[in-house]
């Protein structure tokens, strides 16, 4: 099966990518057409980008690489040790060498506030305790950590730009900075480390002298009941109770063990509930001695994937109210609230089983009191009560052996722990240094790159402003009519002995593109106008009429524009008598007529009157009979009549031509003056028969891509014009007119 839309989809992809080039194509001609405003923002880019370079201070860096790991024993000898990884111990790290008291330790070891206070002004203007806090802020900004990647190595990077003088003074000041705040970092590690252990240590021989009071006060009592009872050897006392005294000595060893067992898990809970969230967190996953951590790992390894994750969102610039860092928060306090739950059910398990173990006791002394009871029932319970004593003794003995052995292992872990903070690589400085900023190569290049880019858009902006005609399709867009001609730049009047033959072929197609006119016909009079002052209106209409007189046609060339005449400059003619005396009736039009100024070109000035109100006499009987005459005499008439805007008059001689041509100068006035203009000529009754668009910069305009390649090539065989919108030959067509004109003069005369 055939399919049918092949064909037309090609179509339209091959439409895309014309219009696509033809859209790069604009954007190119239009940075091409302000390209003096692009190279300028761009110099100027570049030469601050220079200055601001060379104004700039050296600044030199130091780097120093230390090792941080969590504190852990050089001798492990209670039992394998596990660290786990966590992201946020490192960032802990860097704010701890952040902060202040490390820094200002550097400060006051080094006398930095003496050294950068003179640098920097500040001794003498400010107090030294001023002079201090700035030099620790300058030494806070200077100072940069970065992790070595995949590695627990940290990096302290130091940049000092004073002092200035002498040379390298700065690179030695960062240098030193950077291995203090390692060896102060250090120190502070291992002193923090050192007092919470000591805390720990304390607290057990407290703990320790506790129980020996209580031990003393046990021995006490009964050495108490010896004397008092008179007891020597605790025995039975009587026959009687031989089966009671020995379920009472069996009980009182269950009860030992009971309260032993009671009195560990009474520790263990208690010590458990004082501890901190994230201490207890670190017991349940890495200590052997509790349990119910299983369910917890799973929830703690996510919560810092997760962190981990957050980390590496703000790295790359993820704002705290981005899509993403609100639900990996979301799902941190999930996850936290699962954490606390499970330690709160850990807390609640331990509690549980310490008041079953009470609850044993309570039993086994309920029992013991029971058979207590049976026994004094039988003797005295003397040696009962002794006997009880005697164990509590033991229990207080037992417990104080506990604390002394946890005593001995927190000692020895003291004595054995490293140091969690190594310097791996100290800074070291240059013979010569050498300064890391400013890079003038990067600054020159970046200055570079942000001129191009700011003179790209000043230059887009600029044009996006400029609301003048600049192409042919704005012509006709905002004007409503067909070029019949696009005259360049530099174009001369062709009298001139130094005109160029390219010059006359333009004129030759605007000719040829008026004749094939079908608004125009066979209509003789053009009067040529323009929207505005200074468009090129005189000099179009000077050539075109000077054109087709050496083409062969009889042509009259009148200067209508009575208030600003510029025809008899061009010529070297006198400005009366001309028009206006014929209108007036002050002189025939025979009189006001220059003669054969030109082959076949004949000349009729503007004129002058003694009245100043001139205002009006173009729109009279005797104009349109002037130029009925005057079109019975002449193959062309050509009139160059005042603006069309602000110049009463032009709507009064539109009227009086056949056609109407204005004259459009590229870049000159904004759209909506054409508009108005045409909009004038058509409510007047004038027939635009269409546009010449002048002054166009053929050759760097964005424009030019109209008419670059539509224009002529010149050698001796003859002369080639190719218009806007056709194709002329003034080798043929244009030569068999004049001589047919040439043959009907002569059949005249």
């Amino acid at each position: 099966m055939t399919n049918n839309n092949a064909p037309v989809n090609q179509i339209d992809a091959q439409q895309q990518v014309q219009e696509d080039s033809v859209h790069f194509l604009d954007y190119w001609q239009i940075l091409y057409s302000r390209k003096e405003i692009v190279i300028a923002v761009t110099l100027v880019m570049f030469f601050a980008g220079i200055f601001i370079t060379r104004q700039m201070p050296s600044v030199y860096q130091a780097n120093t690489l230390i090792e941080i790991q969590r504190e852990t024993p050089s001798l492990d000898v209670y039992g394998q040790t596990y660290v786990r990884y966590d992201p946020i111990f490192l960032k802990t790290q860097f704010e701890i060498i952040r902060s202040d008291p490390i820094i200002e330790e550097v400060v006051r070891n080094l006398h930095l506030d003496d050294d950068l206070g003179d640098a920097y002004g500040w001794t003498g203007k400010y107090t030294p305790a001023m002079v201090f806090e700035k030099t620790v802020d300058v030494v806070q900004r200077s100072l940069t950590l970065d992790i070595v990647r995949d590695t627990q190595l940290v990096q302290i990077t130091v940049k000092m730009s004073k002092p200035e003088r002498p040379q390298g003074e700065a690179a030695k000041m960062a240098t030193r900075i950077a291995n203090e705040i390692a060896n102060v970092f250090t120190i502070w590690n291992q002193n923090r480390t050192r007092e919470v252990k000591e805390q720990g240590l304390e607290t057990l021989k407290a703990e320790i002298l506790d129980v020996d009071g209580l031990i003393a006060k046990q021995e006490d009592l009964l050495a108490e009941m010896r004397t008092k009872e008179n007891i020597t050897v605790v025995g039975e006392l009587d026959a009687g109770t031989t089966s009671i005294r020995s379920q009472i000595v069996s009980l009182n060893s269950q009860l030992e063990k009971a309260e032993l067992e009671a009195n560990t898990k009474r520790y263990k809970y208690e010590s458990f509930k004082k501890l901190s969230l994230s201490a207890a967190i670190a017991t349940l996953t890495s200590s052997s001695t509790y349990g119910g951590g299983e369910l917890l790992i799973p929830l703690v390894t996510e919560l810092r994937q997760l962190e981990v994750t957050a980390t590496a969102n703000e790295k790359a610039s993820f704002g705290p109210n981005h899509p993403e860092m609100l639900r990996i928060k979301a799902m941190m306090d999930q996850i936290n609230t699962k954490i606390k739950a499970a330690i709160q059910d850990v807390t609640i398990a331990y509690k549980m089983d310490y008041d079953h173990s009470l609850e044993v006791v309570n039993q086994i002394k309920s029992r013991l009191a029971n058979l207590e009871k049976q026994e004094k029932e039988l003797s005295t319970g003397v040696s009962l009560d002794f006997e009880r004593n005697l164990t509590e003794l033991k229990t207080l003995k037992d417990r104080k052996i506990f604390l002394e052995n946890n005593l001995m292992q927190e000692q020895m872990k003291l004595k054995a722990s490293t140091t969690s903070v190594d310097i791996i690589q100290p800074a070291r400085t240059d013979e010569v240094p050498a300064p890391v900023s400013p890079n003038f190569a990067l600054n020159v290049i970046l200055s570079l790159v942000a001129g191009l880019f700011f003179g790209i858009v000043i230059a887009i902006f600029v044009e996006y402003l400029d609301t003048t005609i600049k192409t042919v399709d704005d012509v006709e867009k905002y004007v409503g009519s067909t070029v019949v001609g696009v005259v360049p730049q530099q174009m001369r009047n062709l009298n001139d002995s130094h005109v160029r033959p390219s010059q006359k072929e333009i004129y030759r197609i605007l000719r040829m593109n008026l004749k094939s006119s079908q608004k125009l016909g066979n209509g003789k009079k053009i009067v040529i106008t323009s929207a505005g002052a200074g468009e090129g209106k005189s000099m179009s209409s000077f050539n075109l009429a000077y054109i087709c007189a050496e083409i062969g046609e009889k042509v009259l060339l009148i200067d209508g524009d009575i208030h600003r005449p510029r025809q008899h400059h061009i010529m070297g003619k006198e400005q009366t008598p001309g028009l206006i005396n014929i209108i007036v009736g002050e002189v025939s039009v025979d009189e006001a007529i220059h003669e054969e100024v030109f082959p076949n070109f004949d000349f009729i000035p503007a004129g002058r009157i003694a009245s100043s109100n001139v205002y009006g006499l173009l729109d009279t009987d005797e104009a349109r009979e002037l130029l009925e005459e005057l079109s019975a005499r002449y193959d062309r008439i050509i009139i160059d009549a005042p603006p069309m805007v602000g110049v009463s008059d032009t709507a009064q001689v539109v009227r009086l031509g056949d056609g109407v041509l204005m004259v459009v100068q590229h870049r000159k006035y904004p759209r909506d003056l054409y508009s108005r203009a045409r909009n004038t000529i058509v409510s007047m009754g004038g027939n635009l028969i269409g546009v010449v668009f002048n002054n166009v910069n053929t050759n760097r305009d964005y424009s030019s891509y109209y008419y670059k390649h539509q224009y002529y090539y010149y050698n001796g065989y003859g002369s080639y014009g190719y218009g806007y919108g056709g194709y002329s030959s003034y080798s043929s067509e244009e030569s068999n007119d004049a001589n047919a004109r040439k043959r009907g003069r002569n059949r005249k005369s």
